[in-house]
């Protein structure tokens, strides 16, 4: 028999205390997964101990794997990874708490910017600001915070005229940000320079759009569909799980509303659930449909943990809290059932994302009007839904202006 290298041991009795400590099966397998790429990296380096040359080169490779860019999200993962792999060697048990790494706020070192920085997320809080809007405002803020300190700037007011300007590029030059993500923040700077008398007319300089790439956006076809209701009909996944995919097929429901459902917040007399969105604050009913409807009964009833949380969704293993806000655990039940269904999402969207379009694009194509279609998905602007003519080809072709008289079609 083989024996287990020092690294290998240490991975296994991580993966171990992990386990002792209730986490969800979907969870372990995610870092057994990590826990390979590691390993397999110790044996192409000929390493055989946890060592931080071995850590150094796993943090090195933080690109994604299908653009090639630089990940954020990768980078956040791998250093988790390395965390608990770390407290486990120091402890003999595995710390799961969060550490503060090097998120962008604690890089500030001026104590005047970092208190101006405290200072407009108190008032975000006090204005109601929704919390995944004031996260938005409050990283392009510290940005903005970091390249003052790059300019040697005491003070915010010492910006001066081209500064925003430049500032928006230093954003794209160091990839921070994606147009998108800069496009959402843009009214948080704003806010922000508005609280500085002498130099709020800088937010002249603030672009009033930033260039977006539109593509066709991926959604299920046919094929899958019939794939899809095969496995939730089969009974392959777990109650809870069916009744979500279910959920957000049907109505495209974003996923941190999936997770905010409460259990009062369903009327089973009036058939209807009752939602208020995160991202808009915007109240809903979505109409309490036969297929999720029992979905959900048969959850509650048969598989739900009794135990006191007030939401409908919660987890599988102890402790028995609310699947998580951000979304994540939502994602990997979606990708759970393209799984089982044998639907590849290589160099495409998953998740929440791809159902909400997909849902939208049923109901383009069932003929449901604009109106109707943002009605149902809470869009507090009808427009906005027009980015779901770009899931369908077909609609997509029939938009297209007819060539000029007299040219050529060869």
């Amino acid at each position: 028999m083989h024996s287990e290298t020092k690294i290998q041991e240490i991975l296994r009795k991580t993966l171990e205390s992990l386990k002792e400590k209730e986490y969800s099966e979907e969870t372990i397998r995610r870092y057994r997964r990590k826990f390979n790429v590691l390993n397999k990296l110790a044996q192409n380096l000929d390493i055989q101990e946890p060592t931080d040359k071995l850590f150094s080169e796993y943090l090195k490779d933080c690109n994604n794997v299908y653009t090639g860019e630089f990940s954020v999200l990768k980078q956040r993962q791998r250093i988790r990874v390395v965390n608990l792999i770390r407290s486990f060697i120091e402890n003999g048990d595995v710390d799961t708490s969060r550490k503060p790494g090097n998120a962008v706020t604690n890089r500030i070192k001026s104590e005047r910017l970092r208190t101006e920085l405290d200072k407009y997320i108190r008032l975000l809080v006090d204005d109601e600001i929704q919390p995944n809007t004031i996260c938005t405002y409050k990283r392009i803020v510290a940005y903005l915070l970091l390249y003052c300190e790059e300019k040697s700037y005491s003070s915010v007011e010492e910006l001066g005229p081209g500064d925003i300007c430049d500032f928006i590029l230093y954003l794209y030059d160091h990839g921070y940000f994606k147009p998108t993500t800069i496009s959402s923040g843009l009214s948080g700077l704003k806010r922000f320079l508005l609280l500085y008398p002498d130099i709020k007319n800088l937010t002249m300089e603030l672009p009033s759009h930033l260039p977006r790439e539109r593509k066709i956006i991926e959604i299920y076809s046919e094929p899958d569909i019939d794939a899809i209701n095969k496995v939730l009909n089969d009974n392959c996944m777990t109650k809870r799980d069916k009744a979500i995919c279910l959920l957000l097929l049907e109505t495209g429901l974003r996923a941190v509303d999936a997770c905010n459902i409460k259990l009062s917040d369903i009327d089973w007399s009036k058939e209807i659930i009752y939602i208020k969105q995160q991202k808009t604050g915007h109240a809903i009913s979505l109409p309490l449909r036969k297929s999720y409807g029992n979905a959900i009964a048969d959850y509650i009833l048969n598989e739900r943990p009794d135990c006191k949380s007030k939401y409908l969704f919660v987890r599988a293993l102890a402790p028995f809290s609310r699947l998580e806000g951000d979304g994540a655990s939502i994602r990997v039940v979606l990708q759970k059932m393209e799984k089982l269904a044998g639907i590849s999402n290589d160099a495409r969207s998953t998740g929440s994302r791809t159902t909400r379009h997909n849902a939208a694009s049923v109901m383009l194509r069932s003929e449901v009007t604009m109106g109707n279609i943002s009605a149902v998905l809470g869009h507090h602007d009808p427009n906005v839904v027009s980015v779901y003519l770009s899931t369908d080809d077909k609609i997509m072709a029939s938009c297209t202006l007819p060539l000029p008289g007299g040219v050529s079609h060869e």
